[in-house]
């Protein structure tokens, strides 16, 4: 019987997260939404334009005094896309989003950032 010697890796390392296909997130600073928060606000209005340019899977939480929210989307998302359509919503509810800053990041939490 033929003999075979095994390798495996000592570690593998994937830059994927994958839930039913490639996912991708992104952090939104709206700067200046805390005040608006309603179904016509800024917050709403911003995640109607977000959902227009991609399919959301998840959201995370507002965070930094309710400027900051993170999101999960399938498929290929263009940040850039993203942050000149709320940049041209302009001023919502008294909110002006015309200086909304839209990141891609990776999905990681570092025990000292968890969010509670």
């Amino acid at each position: 019987m033929a003999k075979f010697t095994r390798v495996n890796p000592a570690a593998t390392t994937t830059d994927a997260e994958m839930m039913g296909g490639d996912m991708k997130f992104f952090t939104v600073d709206y700067v200046n939404t805390n005040t608006s928060t309603g179904p016509e606000g800024a917050q709403t209005k911003s995640h109607n334009v977000i959902a227009n340019n991609c399919n959301i899977v998840a959201m995370g939480p507002m965070l930094d005094s309710n400027t900051q929210q993170t999101f999960a989307a399938e498929g290929d998302v263009v940040v850039a896309t993203i942050q000149t359509a709320i940049r041209a919503l302009g001023t919502v509810d008294s909110v002006n989003l015309g200086s909304a800053t839209v990141t891609a990041t990776l999905l990681g939490v570092l025990t000292a950032a968890v969010v509670t």
